[in-house]
């Protein structure tokens, strides 16, 4: 048998109203608490739908089994509650899922109590069909664990909103949402308390489910379109103990106040740092630096580096905390480092002879224009070496190119042991070498031409094991000073010296007159 009477209305329109807030919730399922609001709504709407269904039915066993079924949505709607307050203030991360199972077991115990109460009758301990202006109804004597659902359901009811509260004045552009998320579960709580009342005149309407209803209606309102599931709310455990980056905070005098699991995983070996000063493993900034936040800092903390961000929390109170986050930049000063690596040893190997390890040509010609340009501007002086490996064709010719290649090996060597630090010696291709000598006069170029070609003739080559090889060059001097002529003027005339010394004997220091 059916009935359809006034009273069928409040929770057949809470159903309705709560079907559609879950289906509006779907477009807000990734966004934080979005999955959770679903699954309260859900549960209303069961709550809501099972009590319409009583309110329809006449028989005995039909409103019992309804009544029965409601209780899906009567345990599990402070628990969807409470999750939405977790899951939207992200402090989700907090607790654990064996937690978060703890929390449902109380509830899940309350659903199978009710679904198997005509055994024990710990939810119903008394129940009577009564009828009232030909609305037929079921009116209850509650047992004992209904009361110990009730009370914890409270409580986690309080909870959450208490989660939610504090998570929302993080907004302080949302007070009509912060009143929302306050108002919703209070209404519920009262139409509760009056459902369980002994002075409710109606005993067999449970007024909860439109309590919830009208909250869901104000957090439709407060809630989704506000906008507010697309923000997430500021808080310290929904981002600063998330971040990967570690981050301390620090009292003017440079002693740790706070730290989070990143910065305890990295320095503290998840131990505690309160009470521990800051320079005790920040010994390379002064604590004054790190107080301010100007600029930022670099450090090296057990072999990586950190780029640091000092943030005042108070800039209005000179003795204000500081945040200070580490930013592990020790990957990219690795890729920097051998980025530059790489660069310079691509610019020697663009300005060295491979052979020989001694500057080319190209660089020699770059040099001698600069040290030119100073002799122009300041009057200085500048001299060229230009030698020449005599009879070096008969080296190759006797011993082979490879035999050729340790003489000029040998011949770099040599002459590294006379020139000085500031002496740029360079091959210049072939047999042919020369030395750039800043800031030095004729006298000072032929003695240490001088001495060159006795360091190439006295250089122990050895080819093989037998072969001890001779080898001696014919050097060309050339002196420029002020108002000379252009550079590749210098090298004509140290390439006449040199084709004098070859031309007088080998083996000797000839010298042309400076240009002017």
């Amino acid at each position: 048998m059916f009935q359809l009477t006034i009273w069928s209305a409040p929770p057949i329109v809470a159903a309705a109203i709560a079907m559609a807030a879950f289906l509006r919730a779907r477009k807000r399922t990734n966004a934080p608490g979005g999955t959770a609001l679903r699954f309260l709504f859900l549960m209303l709407f069961f709550w809501s739908a099972a009590q319409g269904v009583a309110t329809l039915v006449t028989s005995p066993a039909a409103i019992m089994l309804a009544s029965q079924f409601a209780y899906v949505g009567i345990a599990l709607t402070p628990v969807a509650w409470f999750l939405f307050a977790l899951t939207y203030s992200q402090r989700v991360l907090k607790i654990s899922r064996h937690a978060l199972n703890t929390v449902s077991i109380i509830p899940m115990i309350t659903l199978t109590l009710a679904l198997t109460n005509p055994w024990h009758g710990l939810i119903w301990k008394h129940w009577e069909i009564t009828g009232t202006g030909g609305f037929i109804g079921f009116k209850t004597e509650h047992g004992f664990w209904f009361f110990v659902h009730a009370v914890y359901s409270y409580v986690l009811i309080l909870t959450a909103t208490a989660i939610l509260g504090f998570a929302l004045t993080q907004f302080k552009q949302h007070y009509q949402t912060l009143l929302a998320v306050i108002f919703a579960p209070l209404i519920a709580v009262v139409a509760n308390l009056l459902y369980l009342s002994p002075m409710n005149p109606y005993p067999w309407l449970d007024f909860t489910p439109m309590g919830f209803v009208l909250g869901v209606v104000i957090l439709d309102m407060g809630v989704m379109r506000e906008g507010l599931l697309n923000s997430i709310p500021v808080v310290r455990d929904a981002v600063v103990e998330q971040l990967k980056d570690p981050v301390l905070v620090i009292d003017h005098s440079g002693q740790i106040i706070d730290a989070n699991q990143s910065a305890l995983a990295a320095w503290g070996g998840r131990q505690s740092m309160r009470n521990t000063r800051v320079d005790q493993f920040i010994s390379s900034v002064p604590t004054t630096s790190l107080l301010s936040s100007r600029k930022n800092s670099e450090v090296t903390i057990n072999g990586r580096a950190y780029e640091i961000a000092s943030t005042e929390l108070d800039p209005t109170n000179a003795q204000s905390n500081v945040a200070l986050v580490f930013r592990d930049v020790s990957e990219r000063r690795a890729a920097e480092y051998a980025l530059k690596e790489a660069k310079e040893e691509l610019e020697r190997m663009a300005h060295t002879d491979a052979l020989t390890n001694m500057f080319n040509r190209r660089f020699f010609m770059q040099r001698l224009g600069e040290e030119y340009e100073r002799v122009r501007r300041h009057g200085s002086v500048l001299s060229v070496l230009i030698f020449d490996l005599d009879h070096f064709k008969q080296i190759n010719d006797n011993y082979g190119h490879d035999a050729g290649d340790a003489v000029l090996v040998g011949v770099s060597a040599a002459v590294n042991q006379v020139k000085r630090v500031t002496d740029i010696a360079c091959r210049l291709g072939g047999e042919e070498f020369a030395l750039l000598l800043p800031e030095t006069a004729r006298p000072g170029a032929i003695h240490l031409a001088q001495r060159l070609r006795r360091s190439i003739r006295d250089y122990p080559y050895q080819v093989y094991a037998e072969d001890k090889l001779k080898v001696t060059a014919s050097v060309g001097v050339a002196t420029v000073s002020a108002g000379a002529k252009p550079p590749e003027s210098l090298l004509k005339v140290a390439d006449r010296a040199l084709y004098k010394a070859k031309a007088s004997g080998r083996d000797r220091v000839c010298v042309e007159e400076d240009l002017s």
